[in-house]
C-alpha cells in the first residue's frame, strides 16, 4: 500500500553567539597540547566560559560523513575515551587545589589562629600508617596558615583538618563551594562529582569513617571527585567574594533574517555563600602568595598582571 507523507520545507534556524574567546581558546588548546586532560577559562563576574578544551577530542564531521559509523566505532574503542568532554563529564580528585576551600573554612570558623604555626617534619603517623608530606624529611618546618597554603604543606592541613576543623565542617564547606552539585552549564552530559561523608561510607561499605579518611579529604584526595568546571567555579567564588554565577557558553540568540537579538543570556547567581567578604579577601591575599612565594612562583611569573591561584597534583592508583 502506498504511504502518503506530508513534506514540509526546511525552516532556517536562528543564529547563536557563544561566549568563547577565539584567541583564548587557541591559546588553551596549545597549552594543553596532546596531554589527556582539560582546561577551562571562566569569567568570574558573569559565568561566561571563555575557553574550554578537552583532549583527546574528535572531529564530529567525520561521524556524520559517509561511512561515519566506522569512525564512531573507532572512537568508542579508543581507550583514551575521546567522546568525553573532560571539562564537565569527568570527575577528578581536586588534590591540593582543595586547600583553597580548607583555608576558607579555617579562617571563617576560626579553627586555629592564622598566625599559629604547626611543625611539618615531612610526615605524620596515624594508626598504623605514616602519611608523608609532598616535601619529605625534614619537611617544611614551622608554618602558619598563609605559608602552609603557599607551600601547599600537607601536614598542616592534615593536622588542622583532623584535629581543629573536623569532617562535618569540611563537607559543609565543600558543598558551599558547589562540589557534589551540578553547575547547570548549558551543555549536555554534565556530572555532579562527589563529596564523601561518614554516613555515605557506612552505607556503601559498611565501614566507619576513619581519621585517615579525613586526612585524605583534607588535601583533596580519597573519595572526593570534582570536574574542572567545578574547580573554576571554586576560584570564581573567591574572586567574587562569595558569589558563583551559573556558567554558560551561550551568549545570545539572533534572528537569521536580519540579525536582531532575540534573547541574551544574563548573569545568573548559582550560589551565594554565607562566608564573610573579609574571609574571602584574606584568602585572595593568601592565593597571591602562592604565586609570589609558593609552589607556583616559577611556573607563573609575569609583571603584566597580579596573578593568584593554587597548584594541585593528584595521586592516582594506576595498573602496572
Amino acid at each position: 500500500a502506498a504511504i502518503s507523507r506530508d513534506v514540509q520545507a526546511p525552516v532556517m534556524g536562528n543564529n547563536i553567539s557563544l561566549t568563547i574567546d577565539r584567541s583564548l581558546q587557541i591559546l588553551a588548546e596549545k597549552a594543553l597540547g596532546e596531554r589527556i586532560g582539560s582546561i577551562v577559562v571562566l569569567k568570574p563576574s558573569t559565568g561566561e566560559i571563555l575557553a574550554m578544551v578537552s583532549y583527546p577530542s574528535f572531529n564530529s564531521n567525520l561521524i556524520i560523513e559517509k561511512g561515519g559509523n566506522n569512525e564512531y566505532a573507532r572512537l568508542l574503542e579508543d581507550e583514551r575515551r575521546p567522546l568525553i568532554n573532560r571539562a564537565i563529564q569527568a570527575s577528578y580528585p581536586p588534590a591540593s587545589t582543595f586547600k583553597t576551600i580548607m583555608t576558607t573554612a579555617i579562617i571563617e570558623e576560626k579553627a586555629i589562629p592564622v598566625d599559629e604555626k604547626i611543625l611539618c617534619s615531612g610526615e605524620i603517623s596515624y594508626g598504623d600508617r605514616v602519611f608523608r608530606c609532598w616535601i619529605r624529611k625534614p619537611g617544611h618546618g614551622r608554618l602558619n596558615l598563609s605559608d602552609a597554603l603557599a607551600q601547599s604543606c600537607d601536614v598542616y592541613f592534615w593536622e588542622v583538618g583532623r584535629d581543629r576543623l573536623g569532617i562535618e565542617r569540611i563537607v559543609s564547606y565543600s558543598r558551599e563551594f558547589g562540589f557534589g552539585s551540578y553547575t547547570g552549564v548549558d551543555l549536555a552530559g554534565e556530572v555532579e562529582g562527589f563529596v564523601p561523608t561518614p554516613q555515605w561510607k557506612e552505607r556503601q561499605f559498611h565501614e566507619k569513617w576513619l581519621g585517615g579518611d579525613t586526612l585524605n579529604l583534607a588535601i583533596g584526595q580519597g573519595y572526593l571527585g570534582t570536574t574542572p568546571l567545578q574547580i573554576a567555579n571554586m576560584m570564581a567564588m573567591v574572586v567574587n567574594e562569595g558569589i558563583i554565577y551559573k556558567p554558560h557558553i551561550l551568549k545570545d540568540v539572533r534572528s537569521a533574517d536580519d540579525g536582531t537579538i532575540i534573547s541574551v543570556v544574563s548573569p545568573e547567581v548559582l550560589t551565594a555563600s554565607r562566608v564573610s567578604k573579609e574571609t574571602f579577601k584574606t584568602v585572595q591575599d593568601y592565593l597571591r602568595r602562592v604565586i609570589t612565594h609558593g609552589t607556583a612562583q616559577y611556573p607563573v611569573d609575569t609583571k603584566a598582571v597580579a596573578v593568584a591561584g593554587k597548584t594541585g597534583t593528584a595521586e592516582v592508583g594506576l595498573a602496572d
